[in-house]
């Protein structure tokens, strides 16, 4: 198996670095051609100068279906035709595709390549939950499928005193506990709020930044 890096530069050479350190073999594809003089004098990685989302290209990979292919070119449709091109003609298992705007990722799961990383996203929970460190704590930081919030219940919590049926959260997120004191409280629709009371939540990553408002008020 070799991890096959499409594009990116910056984020390609740090990937392939780490990835060289851990035994891995790496190649790299990139059209730049300063670039690839570069790459061949920095890592001991297979270096090809082309471009990525091209079949020509491609057919002088040689690639494996289990090889790990990620597309992490600036452009969307590069990486999209990159990942579909590798994954119905070459019989690459699970392509990765980084999509720069959040609101395509979308299209590339409908078109079938289902690991798609967006860095928007993934800054931008990070931002959100530094925003909310003192009160929020992300059990499962490393999900993409879920989270699992632990949010404290402060005295400017916009929800005190409501029940949880009248809590308006976003339908990809549920109250699954509240830890009340020395006692765990399993919610029912007439559950009410209370300061204090810390809240595990579990939500879609997608809804997060709608969860925080709705519980702890604007930042």
């Amino acid at each position: 198996m070799k991890i096959v890096l499409i594009g990116g530069e910056k984020i390609a050479y740090h990937l392939a670095r780490r990835f060289l350190t851990k035994g891995h073999n790496v190649m790299l594809v990139n059209k730049n051609e300063r670039f690839c003089d570069e790459m061949a004098k920095k890592l001991r990685a297979i270096i090809v100068r082309g471009d990525g989302s091209k079949r020509y290209v491609l057919e002088q990979l040689e690639l494996d279906p289990t090889d790990l292919f990620v597309a992490l070119t600036p452009y969307d449709q590069d990486n999209l035709v990159a990942c579909l091109t590798a994954s119905r003609v070459y019989g690459i298992e699970r392509p990765v595709a980084m999509v720069n705007d959040p609101d395509n990722k979308a299209v590339f799961e409908k078109m079938g390549i289902k690991s798609v990383v967006s860095p928007t996203e993934i800054l931008g929970v990070a931002l959100e939950d530094s925003l909310f460190r003192e009160h929020i704590t992300n059990l499962l930081p490393s999900s993409e499928k879920v989270s699992i919030l632990r949010i404290e219940m402060t005295d400017k919590s916009p929800i005190l005193g409501e029940a949880i049926k009248d809590i308006p959260l976003p339908d990809e997120s549920v109250i699954g506990a509240i830890v009340r004191e020395d006692e765990v409280v399993i919610p029912r629709g007439n559950t009410v709020i209370e300061t204090g009371d810390v809240l595990l939540v579990l939500s879609s990553p997608t809804v997060q930044s709608s969860v925080f408002e709705t519980l702890l008020g604007e930042v």
